[in-house]
């Protein structure tokens, strides 16, 4: 019985000496720093600029114009800045979406309005993290960035494209200059 007691009792010192250790390399972990709104920290990306023609169509549309202005902001923005306005952002994004014309619902510029939702979405998690990690924002923001600049590259390509109206004018013409 004695036996019975005694290994009973190195179990039990042998189970708590582990949790002990546990509790030791759990204390062992790096605290986070917290985002410093004096931080001066950017992103290095250039946000590009829309065609002539582009910049003429879209004057007028009011949703973009708020867009571009507050993507803007946020390229020269601290992290600190950044994690308190990913709610503007994503609500930014949708209302654009939302105004579209018909001339602009094409299936390149509609997934770059997805990969700019995908990329806010992204920026919006980090941010609600309790301990959010600046250089983790920052590298979500250059990615929101450069999904920017893929929306731009795609509106200056539409505002050069030919019209369709045009583009069947110019085959029908080539056509009788053929025959």
């Amino acid at each position: 019985m004695r036996i019975f007691v005694f290994f009973i009792t190195v179990t039990i010192l042998l189970c708590t000496g582990c949790n002990n250790e546990t509790v030791s390399t759990e204390q062992k972990t790096e605290p986070i720093a917290k985002l410093d709104s004096l931080s001066k920290e950017k992103i290095k990306i250039e946000l590009l600029e829309l065609s002539p023609e582009a910049e003429k169509s879209l004057e007028d549309f009011e949703d973009f114009q708020n867009l571009r202005v507050f993507i803007k902001s946020l390229n020269t923005a601290n992290p600190f800045f950044v994690n308190q306005h990913t709610d503007s952002l994503d609500l930014l994004i949708m209302t654009f979406e939302e105004n579209l014309s018909t001339d602009l619902k094409k299936n390149t510029i509609s997934s770059r309005i997805n990969l700019l939702h995908t990329e806010s979405g992204l920026l919006k998690l980090l941010a609600e993290k309790k301990h959010p990690d600046s250089k983790k924002i920052m590298a979500a923001n250059s990615k929101l960035a450069i999904a920017y600049n893929s929306l731009i590259i795609q509106l200056n390509e539409l505002s050069l494209a030919i019209p369709e109206s045009i583009e069947k004018e110019l085959l029908r013409e080539l056509e009788t200059e053929e025959e």
